[in-house]
């Protein structure tokens, strides 16, 4: 059980103030002076010092927690893990950083997230399939649309020359064969 501090007795408005204080960077006797002219409680400023401290290491380690967490989603998000893994490297990190802390996890719940994770990933690679299915789709009717275009066409020029008394010709027959996708 941790010790019990002096600045443990304060008041929450004046663990307020002092952490406020702490986060615009002011010195240990201006905090204390702060406080007991906001709360009228005295706190020595030796050990506002020392919370300060405190305060500033645990800012600190949180930032890299931060930055060390962008730099794994973005290696991620750059290669082909799937989710469950970078779960899984996360919780290995977690409990190699802290131990004791990480052991109140219940496995079965990292598990547990691990699985609706890899499911989430599952997901989206099926509506990025469901996606390209339907600009195939689209793709293959554009096609069928400018055919039967190109065939009316033939088909219309075709019926004004015999329309005209003209003769149907051998390169008119091959126009044919092309639109239907009939070379041979």
């Amino acid at each position: 059980m941790p010790r019990e501090r002096k600045t443990d007795q304060l008041s929450s408005a004046a663990r307020q103030a002092m952490l406020a204080c702490f986060a615009q960077h002011l010195p240990a006797s201006m905090i204390a002076a702060k406080i007991k002219a906001e709360t009228g409680e005295t706190v020595a400023d030796r050990t506002v010092g020392r919370r300060k401290s405190e305060w500033e290491a645990e800012q600190q380690r949180r930032q890299a927690n931060r930055e060390q967490m962008e730099d794994l989603v973005a290696a991620a998000r750059g290669s082909d893990l799937k989710a469950s893994e970078m779960i899984e490297a996360l919780a290995r990190e977690a409990l190699m950083r802290d131990p004791d802390g990480f052991g109140s996890l219940n496995p079965i719940d990292v598990q547990r997230t691990s699985l609706q994770a890899e499911k989430v990933r599952l997901a989206r690679e099926k509506l990025e399939l469901q996606k390209r299915i339907v600009d195939l789709d689209e793709a293959k009717f554009s096609r069928m649309k400018q055919r039967e275009e190109q065939a009316i066409d033939a088909t219309r020029a075709l019926e004004r020359k015999a329309a005209s008394g003209q003769a149907i010709s051998p390169d008119d027959l091959r126009k044919i064969r092309e639109v239907y996708g009939l070379n041979t």
